[in-house]
């Protein structure tokens, strides 16, 4: 038996014994999932999303961006985010249409980098 576990490893084949049983659950369970993270702490997606590559899939869903809380981010901070990762997630939330961060980003665009339209139409979105 051990070895037929090896052939298989070397056929690219992975008994069954072997195989995550996260995967016995199918994507949109686990992006539901994700999603109810998401909601409630930024920190524990990210978690979620070092943890495995199935949760990684699940919770790098458009619809967990959708969802995910703002409350633990200042509204001031947007500011210092130009050029880190973090603006690189904000950024992804406002493309998925999360509300909160949509209207973050257009305080942010009218008042104060003073850039009226883009502000305005930001705010009108939220």
């Amino acid at each position: 038996m051990a070895g037929s576990s090896k052939t298989n490893r070397k056929e690219g084949n992975v008994p069954v014994e072997h195989e995550c049983p996260l995967n016995l659950l199918p994507r949109d369970i686990w992006v539901r999932i994700a999603t109810k993270v998401a909601s409630n702490s930024i920190h524990d997606l990210f978690n979620m999303q070092a943890s495995c590559k199935v949760f990684l899939d699940a919770a790098s869903s458009e619809v967990v961006y959708q969802h995910v809380t703002m409350r633990v981010i200042p509204l001031m901070s947007f500011l210092f985010y130009l050029d880190r990762p973090e603006r690189r997630f904000i950024d992804r939330c406002v493309e998925a249409g999360n509300v909160d961060a949509i209207l973050r980003q257009g305080l942010t665009e009218y008042f104060w980098i003073a850039r009226r339209g883009i502000g305005m139409e930001l705010l009108s979105r939220a």
